[in-house]
């Protein structure tokens, strides 16, 4: 990994840059399997053996950089073809990717879909690998690999940044799911003091995450370099102000992306049914979603409990996802339901892969619940695969309550405690003296909320 100094330089530029692109380009448990963070999978369907993982980080709060050095194994004498994917941290952004070609690297970009497909198949007429990443669902990123070499090793190359977004979250390197590493090196360095730590495995199957907390003490508002600064700042202090429930209508996203995290998605519903039950036990319907919308229950939160985790399980997780079917049966149910006021709940991971897919679009749709009683909608959101940018635009679509995304991890009452705390919209923030400021405006926030502030304000100037 290159050398530490400047660090802040690089990726503070390299997350601005991922905002404005990102602004106009659009987040007692179960286990269960969970899907590979990383592979290289040949043509015919083969995975290729991982023989080592290295890794570097470096963390200086609000903001991590992280490199992968990755080799796999083609254990066939010939030549293959293949595609190499990554599961990236929600909001990271991706600074490098590279293939070792013989005895150079092959430095690649970031490309959309259909892009890569054509100049993928324009370059392979001469041999060559354009190294091209294609931009895929939510935060995962894929490449056509080619060639393999026959009996030999592929080297790979990425690196990216990424926001911390709360200051008591760790760092997390996503490693559940690998299947067996070779050797796996992992080190991570906070703050300028250089603390060093260290994870160094051989023949090792990760059953976790390498997390490394990076909290800073003393107070530290956030980082500067030159005319870049960002910082974590809180907008609200807390309050006691509530937003009711009352009728709450969950929609619980099925489709064929949720098959390996279907469990887990299950018991996180049931956790809130739970904490509903306790909290004055309001009437929900749940249904489940994806090309098709099937209703799952309908009465009080103490009658679904127990009931509703099993006939999600016994449904399964097939096809493809639709959010605006979701959206539109939602509003014929509500148009022969005069029940008002109502809350609606999505629990999906935001990757719509049928009907409208355009965020505006969908965004519309959400907008037009106003007019049948709904006030506010909130996402649980799941999955490690999953479209951050479009839950946010979701929960904040021009209902007369801006809502949240809060994650499945969370346990029930403090999903409880986000979806029955009113939010705040439409606070301004300005930094004295800046060129501009991102955001300038925030919606949605809640007490407590933190906030990563980025402004251009010159060099001379106080922040």
């Amino acid at each position: 990994m290159t050398s530490k100094l400047g660090f802040s330089v690089r990726l503070l530029a390299l997350v601005l840059i991922s905002f404005a692109a990102g602004e106009h380009a659009r987040a007692g448990r179960a286990v269960v399997a969970a899907p590979a963070p990383i592979s290289l999978t040949a043509s015919d369907g083969a995975g290729l053996e991982l023989v080592s993982l290295t890794a570097d980080a470096a963390i200086d709060d609000p903001l991590a950089f992280t490199e992968l050095h990755l080799v796999f194994r083609n254990p066939e004498n010939r030549v293959r073809e293949g595609r190499f994917r990554i599961t990236l941290p929600p909001g990271a952004t991706v600074s490098r990717f590279a293939m070792r070609m013989g005895d150079r690297w092959q430095e690649g970009e970031v490309v959309e879909q259909q892009a890569a497909r054509v100049a993928y198949e324009d370059f392979l007429h001469h041999r060559q690998d354009p190294a091209l990443l294609e931009a895929e669902a939510g935060n995962e990123f894929s490449a056509r690999v080619f060639p393999i070499p026959a009996s030999a090793t592929k080297e790979i190359v990425i690196s990216y940044a990424q926001e911390l977004t709360r200051a008591d979250e760790p760092y997390r390197l996503p490693l559940r799911g690998l299947p067996r590493v070779g050797t796996l090196a992992v080190r991570g360095v906070v703050g300028a003091g250089q603390a060093e730590t260290r994870l160094e495995r051989r023949d090792f199957t990760p059953d976790r995450d390498f997390e490394l907390g990076h909290q800073v003490h003393g107070g530290r508002l956030g980082l500067r370099d030159d005319n870049l600064v960002v910082a974590r700042v809180v907008p609200l202090a807390e309050t006691t102000a509530r937003e009711p429930l009352g009728a709450l209508h969950i929609l619980v996203d099925t489709s064929a992306s949720r098959a390996l995290g279907l469990s887990d998605e299950a018991a996180a519903v049931e956790r809130l049914l739970g904490a509903l039950r306790a909290e004055g036990d309001p009437s929900v319907t749940v249904a489940a979603f994806d090309q098709d919308v099937v209703p799952m229950f309908a009465g009080r939160a103490s009658g679904a409990v127990g009931v509703v985790g099993k006939r999600l399980l016994a449904r399964g997780a097939l096809g493809a996802s639709d959010l605006e079917r979701a959206l539109a049966s939602l509003a014929g149910s509500l148009r022969a339901d005069k029940t008002r006021p109502s809350r609606v709940l999505l629990v999906t991971d935001g990757v719509a892969t049928a009907g409208e897919l355009g965020a505006d679009q969908l965004r519309a749709r959400v907008a037009a619940l106003s007019a049948l009683g709904v006030r506010r909608l909130d996402v649980l959101a799941v999955g490690g695969i999953r479209d951050d940018v479009m839950l946010s635009r979701l929960v904040t679509a021009g209902l007369p309550a801006d809502g949240v995304v809060v994650s499945s991890d969370a346990e029930g009452p403090e999903v409880l405690r986000r979806l029955t705390h009113a939010t705040r919209s439409g606070i301004s923030i300005a930094v004295d003296g800046a060129g501009w400021v991102w955001p300038s405006v925030v919606n949605g926030v809640q007490p407590g909320d933190e906030v990563l502030v980025y402004a251009d304000l010159p060099a001379d100037a106080p922040f």
